[in-house]
């Protein structure tokens, strides 16, 4: 007589524990942030506020054209050179129909994959992200700086302003850390809707509206400025971080010069 024998329990329960991690990893997989490619954030990074303001000045004369058509070729050629370019543009020539004379095809195509890439990532785009200091700050650029007789180095920018001034999301994104820690003090952690973790650092208060995996937009309050956590001995200010999904950070201090930028153009605008 055949006897079909039951499988046993801890057999059965070891395929239950593998199914389910199986099913999580493949939803981790799909639903992870891809990292850009290398050559996005060091051409972003390189990329000054003062060329920036040049930029805009070009959109403000010729309204027609595409900030990150204007963008990319004034970050590859010489103002001289890209005057031909922008001219065709300011007859509402499209970029797929500029001339580009005797320009190299290698530096075309640069120019082709800086213009997609300032698409693609718009920290340098007017209005997409804010400054996250309300009024006058004072910052410098001390990434990588020695912290702790050496033992760390600095991640971030310290932004310099009164004790209470308010201090806003640079992004619209969701709150992944909340409340204190021995460094930061209070602190507020945002998953940016872009990927990236923005860090928030030394705060007097947090905004009372704020919990974990609740969401927050473009330029909402916060916090207030403070020097909580080890800045309890230094000026008030905000330190300002941001971490790529692979854990990387990177120097913000280019983008909180851009940033700032636009924030006073909107001020002058109003």
């Amino acid at each position: 007589m055949f006897i079909r024998h039951k499988p046993e329990p801890l057999k059965a329960l070891g395929l239950i524990i593998l199914l389910t991690c199986l099913v999580f990893a493949s939803w981790a997989l799909l639903h992870r942030t891809p990292m850009p490619a290398k050559d996005v954030y060091p051409y972003l990074l390189g990329i000054s506020p003062e060329l920036v303001e040049e930029c805009n000045q070009d959109i403000q004369a010729n309204r027609t054209a595409a900030w990150e058509d204007i963008l990319a070729i004034r970050s590859t050629l010489s103002a001289e050179a890209s005057r031909t370019l922008i001219a065709q543009l300011e007859h509402k020539s499209a970029f797929s129909k500029l001339e580009w004379g005797d320009i190299p095809g290698r530096t075309v195509k640069t120019i082709s994959r800086r213009r997609d890439i300032l698409i693609r990532y718009p920290f340098l785009s007017p209005g997409v992200y804010s400054f996250p200091v309300i009024g006058p700050t004072w910052f410098t650029d001390t990434f990588g700086a020695g912290r702790e007789g050496g033992k760390r180095t600095h991640q971030g920018t310290d932004l310099f302003s009164p004790e209470g001034t308010a201090i806003i999301s640079v992004c619209g994104g969701k709150v992944e850390q909340l409340g204190w820690n021995r460094l930061g003090g209070e602190r507020v952690g945002v998953r940016g809707d872009d990927g990236n973790y923005y860090y928030y650092a030394h705060l007097q208060t947090i905004a009372s509206q704020l919990a974990k995996g609740k969401r927050v937009e473009t330029g909402q309050e916060i916090g207030t400025m403070g020097h909580t956590g080890d800045a309890i001995t230094t000026p008030d200010h905000l330190h300002f971080g941001i971490e790529l999904p692979n854990g990387e950070w990177l120097n913000p201090y280019p983008f909180l010069a851009v940033w700032q930028y636009w924030a006073q153009e909107r001020m002058l605008a109003q």
